[in-house]
């Protein structure tokens, strides 16, 4: 009985022989000693029940049945090799998928837009996705696997690893004509009073790094999604929250005054992905996030 499989090796051989015509040229070119090559293409015969080749002193030629097994054999290691070369292009994370999200507000930043564009066309055989979350979720679809890398605004779960895109001194976000707006500068203690944007998610470090009064002493103001609801919520004087110049570039043409915080820490934009994501897409686009980084 005919075997159900041939072993690529074994193909390698077959057309050494059936292109080269001659047995001691075809063993040369594959490394193998003479008779190795002339036994193993004798197995593959009896083997397959049929006969490749005719030999005598004088010439090597192909059977009928050994030219119909060209097309097929070289079919088969070009299958073989192209099947190797997508798992080693997936393996040094140069093809695959990769869902990258973002917190709204953040898409619009030069820096996220550079590190996006250079890892896309470096790895154009990545398909990339880009989806958008509001401020519902903090970390942008990582929490439930929805994305595997995400541009968001820090701080950030234990459980998350990031680096960081860019960093600015806070600012707080007032309507124009505000009693504080025309001030150089501020401190937490000229804040109080005032009311603050909610937005629906967990209370937590997250929330209370940007949409609350850092002593607590909050007052409510509207709950928003997005950052097209937040301009419009503070530009009528509906809340206040915390902002970064970087960001606010993206908002240009609005009736909101940005005043420094002096006596806080900084905020910032960070790449965030989960710590325990073994993807090679993800490391090649966290390492193409880090050169670009530096390079800008």
């Amino acid at each position: 009985m005919p075997p159900d499989t041939l072993e690529l090796r074994e193909l390698r051989y077959f057309l050494a022989v059936a292109e080269e015509l001659n047995f001691t040229r075809a063993a040369e070119r594959l490394h193998l000693a003479q008779q190795a090559l002339s036994a193993a293409i004798r197995n593959m015969e009896a083997d397959l029940g049929v006969q490749l080749f005719i030999r005598n002193t004088k010439r090597v030629e192909l059977t009928s049945a050994g030219a119909a097994l060209v097309s097929g054999a070289w079919q088969t290691l070009e299958s073989a090799a192209d099947a190797v070369d997508e798992v080693l292009r997936v393996a040094a994370g140069r093809s695959g998928r990769l869902i990258v999200g973002f917190s709204t507000a953040t898409g619009a930043v030069p820096k996220v837009r550079q590190v996006i564009r250079r890892f896309s066309e470096a790895s154009s055989d990545v398909d990339l996705r880009l989806v958008e979350h509001d401020f519902s979720d903090p970390v942008a679809g990582l929490g439930t696997g929805a994305t595997q890398v995400a541009f968001v605004f820090g701080p950030l779960p234990d459980d998350i690893s990031s680096l960081t895109v860019f960093e600015d001194l806070r600012h707080v976000a007032l309507p124009a004509g505000h009693a504080l707006s025309d001030r150089a500068e501020l401190t937490t203690a000229d804040l109080t009073g005032l009311p603050w944007l909610r937005v629906p998610a967990p209370d937590g470090p997250w929330s209370q790094f940007w949409f609350s009064h850092p002593l607590g002493e909050t007052r409510a103001g509207a709950e928003i999604r997005t950052a097209d609801e937040w301009v419009p919520a503070i530009e009528s004087g509906h809340g206040v929250a915390f902002t970064m110049p970087t960001v606010m570039e993206n908002f240009p043409n609005t009736e909101i005054v940005t005043v420094p915080i002096t006596d806080l820490e900084p905020g910032s934009v960070r790449l965030a992905w989960r710590t325990d994501d073994a993807d090679p897409v993800v490391a090649a686009f966290v390492a193409s996030a880090r050169s670009t980084l530096e390079l800008a």
